[in-house]
């Protein structure tokens, strides 16, 4: 028997230490209703009398059973599931985090939206939807966030996803307040509730209007709420825009569909000057009337698609342009070369912009230091701190100081390349870059992967980038793991498993480790071996849908393969709401001084106990 979809609902209105929202409960419980017009079951979480937690999400969905253990029934085997959140919520992109009733500051108290989707994927449903009315402000985020849900071994289905942000990355989301005559109201599920409540031409899907049905789909909802919602907003005299990507399939893609036209299809009404606006931009010609066969149909929607495109690459190009800076790159090339000019062939060379920064191996020798001050240029001098060995599983433990500890793995045949600044008396690591002994003159360079990591933490960059980035590691002579790293991010944030898995497949090929973050993202059970950790990576099955510009790697079948981890924990901080279901004693000792984890993108740990703490385990596990 075919399961129902599943809808969650979860609202708060109230969190400690933030301002209340009117709205909230108006918003989740006519959500509930929508969802139960249309079969779906319903789970439904607010903090009207009772606090939301973590906790309390996590019994609802996955309660215990008669022996304890977390029971998958209510999540498993959905052919949807669509999860509504309203509340407060802070970027940390390409992540968003939920705000529950702990507020802000608690970080396992606060919900990784990605995480928490990527958890659910592991209960094989076929399509997961996340909707989220929140804010994606700016805030100092320290920490982590919560996945919420225990993944579930065993799962190889990567759901279609539907991703529907209230706001675009680092602004916000507003709520009306009530008044004498009207009740308060979210913007963003003012017009959600506008395009599921009635068809008004924008909100159809025009393929199937084509047919003579009136339905709001995937694409068309995403339209829809990125063209309504600024209207929404600028009733109330606020700026707001929504960001939508859409990856339901056809043709099981509808959320709502009405009764069906009398007569002809309202695509051929001439009096239509929604449908007339749409055609003369969108198409540059007039739709096929129902009369005509399917190959016209064919051709009107590969028009719309090409002219999508086109306009999607200028976008592209233009985020590109602002990614590129006028230092980052150009000092990564000059410290290689000069690395080179003095005949410094190690493998694993550090080069910290820090004052008394020690690098320590895992087996507590000291490596190569270089530092430098790019404050006065380039300068630099090389000091021999002792003798090491490389090994390709091995990671660095950096301690700056008492205060600041970072883990940045080891790759064979490359120097890497540390580079920070001092933040509030504190020091801050910039970005962490990996380059050749060999050099990388032969290299194509969309960007360089310190830009692109740059791009990702400001959110210049988005899901649609990644096949680009990916492109440059795949065709560059010698792969650059940051690349590599960030274009998983990339990925992840539009639910692109398949991809991520394609990623680790090239860098086991190709006889590279797979960067921790890549390996975590693509969520591989990371088996412990000596030094690290080694993966297995399953089979991707061929896709036939891809964009104009996509590589052929990007759509290609790859067979089951394994590979050594590059790194023992996350590279950068965006990977750690994903470490909750790791049971190896340095991952439990990295959570515990989670609310430690600094704001640096890079994955560092700020505080003389965090330091002391994680320095520890790291000797003793990988020593």
């Amino acid at each position: 028997m075919r399961r129902k979809p599943l809808f969650i609902g979860i609202a708060v209105a109230k969190p400690k230490s933030m301002a209340p929202l009117p709205g909230v409960f108006d918003a989740v419980d006519w959500m509930c209703q929508w969802a139960t017009g249309n079969s779906y079951d319903i789970v439904s979480i607010d903090d009207r009398t009772k606090r939301v937690t973590v906790e309390r999400i996590r019994s609802t969905l996955t309660p215990e059973d008669s022996e304890g253990d977390p029971d998958p029934d209510l999540l498993l085997q959905r052919p949807r599931i669509v999860v509504y959140f309203c509340g407060h919520g802070i970027t940390d992109w390409p992540d968003q985090y939920w705000i529950l009733s702990k507020g802000p500051d608690q970080s396992l108290e606060r919900i990784s939206a990605n995480a928490f989707r990527d958890a659910l994927a592991s209960y094989d449903p076929r399509q997961i939807s996340l909707i989220s009315d929140a804010c994606r402000t700016a805030y100092p985020v320290t920490g982590a966030g919560s996945a919420v849900l225990e993944t579930l071994t065993g799962s190889s289905r990567n759901p279609q996803k539907d991703i529907f942000y209230s706001c675009r990355d680092g602004t916000s989301s507003y709520a009306v307040p009530a008044t004498r005559n009207n009740s308060g109201y979210l913007v963003f599920t003012s017009a959600l509730r506008k395009a599921l409540t009635a068809p008004d031409g924008s909100n159809l899907d025009r393929a199937l209007l084509q047919l003579n049905r009136q339905a709001v789909t995937s694409q068309s909802l995403s339209d829809y709420l990125e063209e309504n919602v600024p209207e929404e907003a600028l009733g109330v005299d606020r700026i707001q825009a929504a960001q939508c990507d859409p990856g339901f399939r056809p043709l099981d893609h509808i959320y709502e569909e009405f009764a069906p036209l009398s007569g002809a299809p309202r695509d051929s009404d001439p009096d239509d000057d929604g449908h007339n606006q749409f055609e003369e931009i969108l198409t540059g010609g007039p739709p096929p009337s129902d009369r005509e066969d399917g190959l016209a149909i064919q051709e009107y929607l590969a028009r719309s698609f090409l002219l999508a495109e086109r306009t999607r690459s200028r976008r592209q190009a233009f985020r590109l342009e602002q990614t590129l800076s006028d230092w980052r790159a150009p000092l990564v090339r000059r410290v290689g070369e000069m690395l080179r000019d003095l005949n410094i062939s190690d493998e694993v060379i550090s080069s910290v912009g820090l004052e008394r920064a020690r690098v320590m191996f895992p087996d507590g020798r000291r490596a190569r230091m270089l530092d430098f001050n790019r404050g006065n240029g380039v300068s630099f001098s090389a000091l021999p701190l002792g003798s090491h060995e490389v090994i390709e599983s091995k990671t660095l433990c950096l301690e700056f100081g008492a205060r600041t500890l970072a883990l940045i793995p080891l790759f064979p045949e490359m120097h890497a390349i540390v580079v920070g600044s001092p933040v509030r008396s504190r020091q801050q690591l910039e970005f962490v870059s990996w380059i050749s002994t060999r050099g990388d003159e032969d290299s194509p360079h969309l960007i360089h992967s310190v830009e692109a990591l740059d791009g990702l933490t400001k959110g210049n960059l988005r899901s649609v980038d990644a096949a680009k980035l990916a492109a440059q590691i795949r065709y560059a002579k010698h792969l650059d793991p940051m690349m590599g790293i960030v274009a998983a991010y990339l990925y992840n944030a539009a639910g692109d498993i398949d991809n991520i898995h394609r990623m680790a497949y090239f860098y086991a090929y190709y006889g590279q480790p797979i960067p921790f973050d890549i390996a975590l993202l693509g969520r591989l059970r990371l088996l412990p071996t000596d030094g690290g950790f080694i993966t297995e990576v399953p089979e991707v099955r061929e896709t036939s849908r891809a964009d104009l510009d996509e590589p052929e790697f990007a759509r290609m079948r790859t067979s089951p393969t394994e590979g050594r981890v590059a790194g023992i924990a996350p590279i950068l901080r965006f990977g750690w709401p994903y470490m909750g279901n790791s049971s190896h004693p340095f991952h439990e000792a990295c959570r515990k001084n989670i609310d430690w984890l600094g704001p640096s993108p890079v994955t560092t740990f700020v505080g003389r106990r965090a330091t002391e703490d994680i320095g520890k385990a790291f000797r003793r596990f990988f020593r």
